[in-house]
C-alpha cells in the first residue's frame, strides 16, 4: 500500500526552459502543500513541498495562501518560469462557484499566470491519482472521510465530508473520537477499557484522560493530534483486542456506506465497480479493508466492488487533470500515464 503515501522525492531530473509547456498539479490541505510539474509526455519536471493551507477566508488567509503557493512553486522549480499551460489545484473544502474557490482563484492569479486554472475539492484529485482518471470511486479516510466517484460520463458524486462535528465517520479523528467516547463511558460505569486508556495516556501523557475532552474544547489539543491515536488503536485491533476490533468494524461499515451511497448516485455500464482506498487510516491494512469489503458485499447484493490499490498520489492526479483539461477532456494516452507512474515509483524508493 505504498501508494497511499505522498512520499515522493523532490529531486528534479530534467532542466526546465521557458519554452516548455508546463502542467502543474497542486495538492493543498492541512497536512501540507505539494506541487508536481509535468510536461506533455508525462515527464516529471519538478516536485515541491510547502506548509499547510487552511483558513483562506480568515483575516490574512489570502496573504498566507499567496506565500504558500509561491513557496511550493519555488520548491518545485527554483527560479523557474511562472507561466504555465494549465494548473489544477485540489483544496479541502472547496465548492465550485463558492466564496472559497473565488478567493483561491484571485490569489492564484496574483502568483502565476496560466491559460487554464481549475480549482476543485481535494477528493477529485485523489480520485484522479488513485484511478488514473478512470471511472470508479475513491474512498478517502485521512483525518476526515469522504467518498467521491466519477462514472464513464464524467458525472461526479460524493458522500460524506461533512466535517468533524457532523460527519467524517471512519476518518482518523472520527475513530479516535469514538474510542474516547467509549473510554469515558467505560470509566463512568467503573469498567474502564484498559487498552484504550493506555493508548490515550501514551499519546497525551500530560493530560489526565478525564480532562481530554475539556482540553479539546479549549483548543489545547487539535484534531491531528487526536487522530494520531488511531494508529495505536489499529495496532490493538491487529492484536485481537476486542473493543478495538469492534471500533474498526463499526468504522468500516460507515466507510462502506459512503462508497455505496456514491455508487447509487451514478450509473455504471457493468456490475463491477472499482474503488480505491486513499489516506492514512488505510495504513491499518486488513483491520479496516477486510470489513469494508465484507460490508460492501453484504449491503449491496447487486454490484461487485473491486478494490484497486491507488496508482498515484493526489498531487500526481492534479497534474494529470491539468494535462487532461488542456487536451479537452478527451483522455490521456496510456503510455503517458505509464511514464508518469514509472517516474513516481522511482522517486518513491
Amino acid at each position: 500500500m505504498a501508494a497511499l503515501t505522498n512520499a515522493i522525492s523532490p529531486r528534479r531530473s530534467i532542466y526546465v526552459t521557458k519554452e516548455q509547456d508546463l502542467f502543474v498539479g497542486i495538492d493543498g490541505g492541512q497536512s501540507g502543500t505539494r506541487c508536481m510539474v509535468i510536461d506533455s509526455h508525462g515527464n516529471i519536471l519538478g516536485i515541491g513541498e510547502a506548509s499547510k493551507i487552511d483558513f483562506v477566508l480568515a483575516p490574512g488567509g489570502k496573504e498566507k495562501l499567496a506565500i504558500t503557493l509561491s513557496q511550493v512553486l519555488e520548491s518545485a522549480l527554483p527560479s523557474g518560469p511562472r507561466d504555465f499551460c494549465s494548473v489544477f489545484l485540489g483544496l479541502s473544502g472547496v465548492v465550485a462557484g463558492g466564496p472559497l474557490e473565488q478567493a483561491v482563484r484571485e490569489v492564484c492569479q496574483s502568483v502565476f499566470t496560466t491559460k487554464d486554472l481549475n480549482i476543485d475539492n481535494d477528493g477529485y484529485i485523489a480520485w484522479a491519482g488513485a484511478l488514473e482518471c478512470k471511472p470508479g470511486i475513491v474512498m478517502i479516510a485521512g483525518s476526515g472521510s469522504i467518498a467521491l466517484g466519477v462514472n464513464h460520463n464524467r458525472k461526479v458524486a460524493r458522500a460524506g465530508g461533512w466535517g468533524y462535528l457532523f460527519g467524517d465517520e471512519g476518518g482518523g479523528f472520527g475513530i479516535a473520537r469514538d474510542a474516547l467516547k467509549m473510554t469515558l463511558h467505560s470509566i463512568d460505569v467503573n469498567q474502564p477499557i484498559e487498552s484504550f486508556v493506555s493508548a490515550f495516556e501514551e499519546e497525551f501523557p500530560e493530560i489526565p484522560i478525564q480532562l481530554l475532552s475539556k482540553a479539546f474544547y479549549a483548543g489545547d489539543i487539535d484534531r491531528p493530534r487526536v487522530a494520531r491515536v488511531t494508529r495505536k488503536l489499529a495496532v490493538l485491533a491487529s492484536q485481537g483486542d476486542r473493543p478495538a476490533l469492534e471500533l474498526f468494524r463499526s468504522s468500516a461499515r460507515m466507510l462502506a456506506c459512503k462508497i455505496l451511497g456514491t455508487a447509487r448516485k451514478l450509473d455504471w455500464p457493468s456490475s463491477t465497480i472499482p474503488w480505491s482506498p486513499v489516506g492514512g487510516v488505510f495504513n491499518s491494512g486488513s483491520v479496516i479493508l477486510t470489513p469494508i469489503q465484507e460490508y460492501l458485499e453484504l449491503l449491496d447484493g447487486k454490484g461487485e466492488y473491486q478494490m484497486i490499490p491507488p496508482a498515484l498520489p493526489p498531487v500526481a492526479g492534479a497534474a494529470l487533470l491539468a494535462l487532461d483539461i488542456h487536451l479537452g477532456g478527451t483522455g490521456i494516452a496510456p503510455d503517458l500515464v505509464d511514464q508518469l507512474r514509472a517516474e513516481v515509483a522511482a522517486r518513491s524508493k
